[in-house]
């Protein structure tokens, strides 16, 4: 076994023993996840993890209980073989749901929810949140580096959202999306069995 093997070896085992030390303090974690510390969350009982699932170092993955003077009742669920990249950050205070064989890259921001600012005699911290919907990851997305999802969003099945997007409006299954604010730019035809590049 090479040097870099061994190390890759000695990581995973860590992320193993990490689980297992941790896995009482979520909600769920299924059999086979594993999570690479250092990890970040100030309620994890909030966070539902399926089977073989893998969260890289660096991740922030929070449930809100209490904001402002605001109670919440905050779910995260990430699907089967869904593998989340480091540095990512997902923050709750209704429901984030990720599902199966989904691809997250590296400094991925999910959320379903946003700072107030309505109050100009306030500090932003000081504020209630604003949340407007949910946020839903259908399976077998792929989310690129540097991706923003924003509240009320549904990213539809097999879609790919290109690096460093920022996904404000609901995107079609079968769909490939760029930009700020992220705009469909391919659709994949069934009738062709082709991806096809989407014209205004």
């Amino acid at each position: 076994m090479g040097i870099m093997n061994l190390q890759l070896w000695f990581r995973y085992k860590k992320a193993q023993l990490y689980t297992r030390l941790v896995r009482s303090d979520f909600g769920s974690i299924g059999k086979g996840s594993w999570i690479v510390c250092p990890f970040l969350s100030f309620n994890p009982k909030g966070i539902y993890l399926g089977e073989n699932v893998g969260i890289f170092q660096n991740c922030w993955l929070d449930c809100i209980k209490e904001y402002a003077g605001t109670q919440y009742n905050a779910r995260l669920e990430v699907g089967d073989r869904t593998s989340i990249g480091s540095d990512a950050h997902f923050i709750a205070c209704n429901r984030i749901s990720i599902g199966r064989d989904v691809v997250i890259a590296q400094r991925v921001y999910i959320t379903d929810n946003l700072h107030g600012y309505d109050d100009i005699n306030k500090g932003i911290m000081s504020q209630p949140l604003v949340h407007s919907g949910p946020v839903q990851i259908e399976d077998q997305v792929w989310l690129g580096e540097g991706v923003c999802v924003m509240p009320n969003v549904t990213i539809g099945k097999h879609s790919i959202i290109g690096s460093n997007a920022v996904v404000t409006k609901s995107i079609p299954p079968y769909s490939v999306a760029v930009g700020i604010p992220a705009k469909v730019i391919r659709q994949y035809n069934h009738q062709t069995n082709c991806w096809e590049r989407v014209t205004d």
